[in-house]
């Protein structure tokens, strides 16, 4: 008579049921220790996981209601991206900030604004860890200069890409900066601006002084003492303390460190134009 096959029992039931805890938990670490081995960023499984765990928490202050229904919308279905309050005031804003601890904080550019930038100042200065975004209606304004002094961390026209809003806030949420393209043309016009009229302002100044008085400038911008000064020129020392005085009330400075910075700004030391109104030294 054929003998039944041989069965190994084990004392909690046959062979084939669920393995030991034990034997499963030294199989599993070593599989996972082979899969980092071979690869030593972490395995695609383990990066997806890392990045589902690291959540951006944002908040949004805007006086309007559909503008912060809209924006949150969009923000809501990108992955990563938990959007846990918004707001239409200034002070709720902030209360909002600390309350959630949150990362970005978006934020309409008239809202930040309103007092002189005070929201932007405020977050940065009682939650330095949350980037705060402004959303623009336009490019331009001054509203928009002071929340850009102020220390923010990104600034977007509210009519741009959805997709844009999203990637924007992942790159402030990292410690990065984004301006938008028209926004970035603003600010690089504003600096031109500036620098041209502060050129032109230090150009009319000069023209105000004698031959004389400029040769004396170009050289008190070169940090000459008035001993050097009188030697180029051939000059006394107190003709040159003469010149310097005078000099000195025609630009409206109190001191030689004000003149010679306007002497930098029209040229004198740099030779920016050969403008007769502002000639070099002879």
């Amino acid at each position: 008579m054929a003998q039944p096959p041989l069965r190994t029992e084990w004392p909690l039931g046959p062979a084939n049921v669920t393995r030991p805890a034990a034997v499963r938990d030294v199989r599993t670490a070593a599989a996972l220790a082979a899969r980092r081995a071979a690869h030593p960023q972490g395995t695609p499984t383990e990066s997806i996981v890392q990045r589902a765990e690291t959540t951006v928490v944002v908040g949004i202050a805007d006086h309007e209601v559909l503008v912060r229904g809209g924006i949150r919308a969009a923000l809501e279905r990108a992955h990563g991206i938990d959007v846990v309050a918004d707001t239409g005031d200034e002070g709720a804003a902030i209360e909002m900030t600390l309350r959630h601890q949150l990362g970005v904080l978006l934020i309409d550019s008239g809202m930040a604004g309103t007092r002189g930038a005070w929201v932007t100042r405020t977050v940065r200065r009682l939650s330095p860890s949350t980037a705060v975004v402004v959303l623009a209606t336009s490019a331009g304004g001054g509203h928009l200069d002071r929340v850009l002094r102020a220390g923010v961390a990104g600034c977007l026209l509210k009519s741009g890409n959805p997709q844009d809003l999203v990637a924007a806030v992942r790159v402030v949420a990292t410690g990065g900066a984004v301006l938008c393209p028209e926004v970035a043309r603003h600010v690089l016009d504003s600096v031109a601006r500036i620098d041209t009229e502060r050129v032109e302002r230090a150009r009319e100044l000069i023209g105000g002084l004698t031959p004389r008085e400029r040769e004396v400038l170009a050289l008190v911008a070169q940090g000459m003492a008035n001993s050097e000064i009188g030697r180029a020129l051939h000059l006394s020392e107190g003709g040159v303390k003469a010149h310097i005085s005078r000099l000195l009330t025609k630009l409206g400075c109190g001191n030689r460190v004000r003149a010679a910075l306007i002497a930098q700004d029209a040229g004198l030391t740099e030779g920016l134009a050969a403008d007769p109104a502002c000639p070099r030294p002879v």
